[in-house]
Formats: structure tokens, C-alpha cells, sequence
């Protein structure tokens, strides 16, 4: 592994040269990539215009993000801002120097990349919806394709790149992220999220009790598996949280280190957006998605602003000395907020058209 990671600082050194003057850029790549922007701001939109949509990208960000924080602690990797000091691979020879920047300084180990990871699974489902889009308005533009995929490589890479300008993963992270992302999308899609809204497989006329037993389980399942590898970390004599005060040591800039960076965080949000996607997500969700006519796009404008809006008034007086009360309410927000989003507000968005109905 010394000699891989000598490898990937010696392209994240070429990266920096190579584009610098392109920090604005990475920057901003950085920034969309996020995978708490995902759920935090594209999927309360995408819920306003398709709730089937959503509903998908909420199960890849979720999963994508417990599997992502529990492979981390599989794996154990370091990151490359901090190896580059720790190591005595360059005992008697120079040592890299690596820049650092204000989106450098995250705390968990660091493979694979969640990033790179998010930005594949976002892609390749914007390439799935397309798909559907194309087909169902049967619209026969043979260039779209070509357009899509080049989105696809450039986007991608784009990301790959700025993650290692930024000094917070080797290249083979990256590349796993990005495996993980682009396989994990459609297997999703495909197997547990379309059979339970389309109602695949005989399940017409029903509501899907046993899917939403069947996934219920499976988020707890996760959760245990979550659980089970914190504490067998521990039992092995390993401090599951050693990555934080590497973290520390040797940020230059220490405020730029944010909570949300870290695995337990993630284990949290993602845990509890899948036990909620579990409960929420039934056939119902194609009703709305398909009634669009009979449902107002301002009263759902309205209604997920207010949604936001309480959410964000919470999570910003959320009591941060006290470790337990901080992740039990931050759970039960993630928890609540598909079921808000993805049947509340469009039912609300609904109601003066089904009370006209029935007058």
C-alpha cells in the first residue's frame, strides 16, 4: 500500500501543477458533488417536479452513503494530506508537499471516495431518466446519447480530478467511488425501488405491505451491520475515530474540519433516510408523479419551502454539547423528511383538486 499511495501523491502533486489557477473550478466541483447537497437540496427539489425520481436518488444517497461509510471502515485507508506526513516512506528522501485547501480537511478514512461515488450514481440515473423520458415521448433524437455520455465522462472526471487537487483521496479511491456509484444506481433502481412503486411481479392493487415490511428490515439490517463494525473495530483494539486526530494533526486550518465529514455522521443520516424511505415509499408515489395535472406545483413549491425552512430553524438549534441528543434529533429529521417530501406536500398539493372532484 506504501508504494500505491507514493503513486497517488505523485499524481495529486501533477494534478495541483498541472491545473493551477483552477482552484475556483475544482472548488465548485467540490461543492455540487457533495453528497449532503444531494439530499439536502436536489432531492427536496426534484420531489416539487417527480416524486418517483426522488424517490430514487434518495435510495441511491442513502445507501450509497451507509455502504460508502461502512466501507471506510472496512478498509481503513488514509487520505492523502495526512499520509504524506505520517508515513517514513520518504525517510532520507524529500517529501511531498501537498497544498492544502478549505475543502481538504475531511475526517473519515478515505476509501472509497464519496464523492466521486455520488457524482456517478447522480449521473447515471440522470442517464436512466433520459432514457425513460426519450422512450415514453417517443422522441427520436439519435444524437442525445452521445451528449449524455460525454456529460457523463466529463462530469465524472471532473470530479475524480478535484478530489485529488484537493488532496482528499488517492486516484484508486476515486476510481472505486466511481465504480461503486455506477453500478449501484441501476441495481437500485431495478431491483428494489421500481418493483415496489411500479408494482411489479402481481403486486397490482396493492399498496406493497410486505415490500414495505421486506425493506424496513433491510434498513435495520444496515443499521445492525453498522453497529456490529463500530464495535468489532473496537474489540480488535482499533479506535474507529483515529482518522478525526489525524485530521486534526495536520489540517492547517482546523475550522475548515465540519462533523459532517465523519462516518459515524454519515452512518446516522443515511441509516435513518433509508428506515424513511422504507415506510414512505409505496405505489402511492407513482400516483402523484402521474396525477401531475391534478396537483399544484406552487402549493408544492410553497408547502417544501415551508418543509426547508423548519428543518433548517431546527438543525441550526440543535444542542451540539450533548453527543446523544445531537444525532437522535439529527436522525429523526432524516427519518421524517421523505415522508414529508415525497407524501405530505403532495398530497397537500393535491387536495383542492380532489375536493373539486368530489363537489
Amino acid at each position: 500500500m506504501e508504494r500505491l499511495y507514493a503513486l497517488g501523491v505523485s499524481c495529486i502533486e501533477f494534478v495541483q501543477d498541472w491545473f493551477e489557477g483552477s482552484e475556483g473550478y475544482f472548488k465548485l466541483v467540490n461543492h455540487v458533488s457533495n453528497p449532503h447537497h444531494m439530499t439536502e437540496i436536489l432531492f427536496p427539489l426534484l420531489s416539487i417536479v417527480d416524486s418517483v425520481f426522488a424517490a430514487q436518488l434518495l435510495l441511491c444517497m442513502a445507501f450509497g452513503g451507509w455502504l460508502n461509510a461502512v466501507m471506510k471502515w472496512w478498509l481503513l485507508e488514509d487520505r492523502p494530506y495526512w499520509w504524506v506526513r505520517e508515513t517514513s516512506f520518504y525517510d532520507g528522501i524529500h517529501r511531498p508537499r501537498l497544498r492544502q485547501y478549505p475543502q481538504t480537511c475531511e475526517t473519515g478514512p478515505g476509501s472509497p471516495s464519496g464523492h466521486t461515488a455520488t457524482a456517478s450514481a447522480l449521473l447515471v440515473l440522470f442517464l436512466m431518466w433520459a432514457e425513460h423520458f426519450m422512450n415514453d415521448r417517443k422522441f427520436r433524437l439519435w444524437w442525445w446519447k452521445y451528449v449524455g455520455y460525454t456529460v457523463f465522462v466529463v462530469g465524472l472526471g471532473s470530479v475524480m480530478l478535484a478530489r485529488m487537487y484537493v488532496a482528499t483521496h488517492f486516484p484508486h479511491q476515486c476510481i472505486l467511488g466511481a465504480l461503486i456509484g455506477s453500478f449501484m444506481a441501476p441495481a437500485l433502481c431495478l431491483y428494489v425501488s421500481d418493483p415496489c412503486i411500479w408494482q411489479w411481479g402481481g403486486r397490482a392493487g396493492t399498496e406493497g405491505g410486505a415490500l414495505i415490511r421486506r425493506h424496513a428490515l433491510a434498513a435495520g439490517i444496515a443499521t445492525v451491520i453498522a453497529v456490529l463494525t463500530y464495535y468489532g473495530l473496537v474489540a480488535c483494539g482499533c479506535d474507529p475515530q483515529y482518522t478525526i486526530k489525524l485530521a486534526f494533526r495536520w489540517c492547517e486550518t482546523p475550522e475548515d474540519i465540519h462533523v459532517s465529514t465523519t462516518p459515524l455522521y454519515a452512518l446516522v443520516e443515511s441509516t435513518a433516510y433509508l428506515l424513511g424511505w422504507a415506510l414512505t415509499v409505496t405505489p402511492a408515489v407513482a400516483r402523484y408523479r402521474h396525477n401531475s395535472k391534478d396537483r399544484s406545483i406552487l402549493i408544492s413549491i410553497f408547502a417544501t419551502s415551508l418543509v426547508l425552512y423548519g428543518y433548517k430553524h431546527v438543525k441550526d438549534n440543535i444542542c451540539t454539547s450533548n453527543t446523544l441528543q445531537y444525532y437522535a434529533v439529527h436522525y429523526a429529521l432524516c427519518f421524517f423528511k421523505p415522508m414529508l417530501l415525497l407524501r405530505a406536500v403532495p398530497a397537500i398539493a393535491m387536495w383542492p383538486f380532489t375536493k373539486s372532484k368530489n363537489d
